[in-house]
């Protein structure tokens, strides 16, 4: 079981108990060395309530595991503290406490049949019939690990909170002049004249004297600075290196078969032809043609021009077509040309010429694959086992060395490596399981130590020692001096085609256009896509020239350089979008209502802290969280 606690001892489940047991002891006491401790938890003070911590790391929890999900990796309280997600979510228990008080200040009451109607209403509570479904508020107050009594009051106060907002919102909107304007704004397009003067055009810059080189190298430091770099003895056994000594019984095999039935049967497949067109009216012109039943591959070539080889799409089960598509693909007859279907991408005219129905694998077509899937699965449960052991045999004073020869770990000795998985030769490290879980372990050890016994997503296990880190540093001069001079050259070339720009653009006057002036210096000037104020690849105009195109009128010459050389560009046109379609219109409309509507909820409860005062409890806030 000690393997168990290291390995979840990071996830927030943990921390948020291992915090209530923190808070406890805090409050009741854990014998004298305790007494003299602070013991106050109240982490705000609004009007006559207190906060406590219990209820801002209650409220953290699932704010961090959203966090988490949102950013793809495991977010620590830390980290959130860092990021302002601690005071966020303590700013909404204090605006949800100011609303409170407000109600209770108003007498509003929220009587049990309005809430009771609320809760069964909620759709987040309908059964499949459409009725209120008692089973979906239990498995959520479970979830939540929250009684009836306090949903139910949960409810009565967002009630109350909602409708003094709903007082002071519900007449805000948003004036239709603004929601032109911000349409305008966001979709105004430019088009432009642009010059480039790649770095590759300064031509031969020389070499730097010594001089040169050691004032660049002074001055540039950071581009010769060596990461940190950490030395590992690895210890790890992953399921493949236990599978192949694992025998699956023939009758295991037979009745997973007969447990995983659904797995094994293939959808129907449909083979699809298409004929794709750019409108409405060659669309209904292949819709003729065919109609009077002439040849699929003519009509395509005649009308449209496809090429042939494009016509088929090939074998598909339903959900590898968009759901339009599929929908009429998979009701049509053998042989039947669909009716045009409009999409994104143009009008299709789909055919299907091959049906193939639903089959059922036999259980020799999957027995392989059940056999490595169970294999696989007793590898990971054995893996766990050793896990446990090596992690008792390290607790109990075994080196790393010796837990891996006594159950069979593989070793391995990793000499500087940096985070990034490279060593000073800059060549990958070869490590035996996930290089980016052996990394963040590595990186997440001091030296000296020995990690937790971790286990990875694909169910290997690993624990290593740090033997010896070597902090980041800057390499001496003589060691990276090709890098050097070749970083001297590069920045002379960016120097040398940024002041032919400048001087470019100094050229162009009233009545001469950038293209005139660049021709007669033999440069091509080519005029750009239409852009946005958003940067778009797929416009191909430099994020560095947009902000600036932006900001001039036509006629307008601006400059911009990165790490490929300069730019010129001239704004020759602007787009104002005049009018929206009205789903565009109704939309930004309501966008901007919430905007609105959110700014004069913040102004209530700004307001509010007049009556009801505010305190931020910084230091017991700090030494909570």
């Amino acid at each position: 079981m000690l393997q168990v606690i290291r390995s979840k001892a990071g996830s927030f489940v943990v921390k948020g108990l291992f915090g209530v047991l923190i808070l406890t002891f805090g409050v009741w006491g854990i014998g004298d060395i305790f007494r003299n401790r602070p013991t106050d938890t109240t982490v705000a003070s609004v009007g006559s309530h207190s906060l406590d911590a219990t209820a801002l790391q209650t409220a953290l929890q699932p704010a961090l595991e959203r966090l988490s999900q949102n950013l793809g990796t495991q977010v620590d309280l830390r980290q959130a503290k860092q990021m302002g997600v601690v005071r966020e979510i303590l700013g909404q228990l204090i605006d949800n406490s100011l609303l409170d008080q407000e109600a209770q200040r108003m007498q509003l009451d929220i009587s049990d049949s309005v809430v009771r109607d609320t809760i069964t209403q909620d759709p987040m509570f309908r059964g499949a019939g459409g009725a209120f479904d008692r089973n979906a508020l239990t498995a959520l107050l479970a979830a939540n690990h929250m009684t009836e009594a306090q949903y139910v009051e949960r409810v009565r106060k967002d009630i109350a909170r909602g409708a003094i907002l709903m007082a002071v919102t519900a007449g805000a909107s948003a004036p239709q002049t603004i929601v032109d304007r911000l349409y305008q704004y966001r979709n105004e397009k430019r088009i432009a004249d642009i010059v480039t003067l790649p770095v590759s055009g300064a031509g031969d810059v020389g070499q730097p004297s010594e001089a040169q080189l050691s004032k660049f190298y002074d001055a540039h430091q950071d581009l010769f600075r060596a990461p940190e770099y950490r030395s590992f003895t690895l210890a790890s056994l992953t399921p493949s290196d236990l599978v192949s000594n694992i025998e699956v019984p023939q009758e295991k095999l037979k009745s997973a078969y007969d447990q995983r039935q659904d797995e094994f049967v293939l959808p129907e497949r449909r083979e699809v032809q298409q004929i794709l067109v750019p409108s409405q009216e060659k669309a209904k012109a292949v819709e003729a043609a065919l109609a009077e039943g002439k040849d699929w591959a003519e009509v395509a070539r005649r009308i449209t021009g496809q090429d042939p080889q494009t016509m088929d799409l090939g074998v598909l089960k339903r959900e590898e077509l968009p759901q339009q598509l599929a929908d009429v693909a998979f009701s049509l007859a053998l042989d039947k040309p669909s009716r045009p279907i409009a999409s994104a991408l143009g009008w299709h005219i789909l055919r299907v010429v091959k049906i193939i129905p639903p089959t059922t694998q036999s259980f020799a077509e999957v027995k392989a694959k059940l056999k490595t899937d169970l294999a696989h699965s007793e590898a990971v449960d054995r893996l766990y086992r050793v896990a446990n052991n090596v992690d008792d045999a390290l607790a109990g004073g075994a080196t790393i060395e010796e837990a891996a020869a006594k159950f069979g770990l593989r070793k391995t000795v990793a000499s500087s490596i940096d985070d990034k998985d490279q060593g000073r030769d800059g060549k990958n490290a070869e490590l035996p399981v996930a290089s980016a879980e052996v990394l963040k372990l590595a990186f997440n050890t001091d030296e000296g130590r020995s990690s937790r016994v971790t286990q990875t997503p694909d169910g290997a296990i690993l624990v290593l020692r740090v033997d010896k880190i070597l902090p980041p540093s800057v390499r001496p001069l003589i060691e990276v001096k090709d890098s050097a001079i070749a970083a001297w050259q590069t920045q002379k070339r960016k120097t040398v085609v940024a002041k032919e720009a400048d001087i470019l653009a100094g050229d162009v006057k009233p009545g001469i256009r950038l293209s005139a002036v660049a021709a007669a210096k033999g440069l091509r000037a080519t005029s750009s896509a239409p852009f946005q104020r958003q940067p778009d690849k797929a416009a191909g105009v430099s994020a560095m020239l947009v902000g600036k195109l932006f900001a001039t009128k036509p006629g307008g010459v601006v400059t911009a350089s990165d790490e490929n050389g300069s730019l010129v560009a001239e704004l020759t046109r602007v787009e104002v979008p005049q009018t929206a379609a009205s789903g565009v219109t109704a939309a930004l409309s309501r966008e901007v209502t919430a905007g609105i509507r959110a700014d004069l909820g913040d102004e209530l409860t700004q307001t509010l802290r007049a009556r009801f005062p505010v305190e931020i409890h910084g230091e017991t806030l700090d030494r909570l969280f």
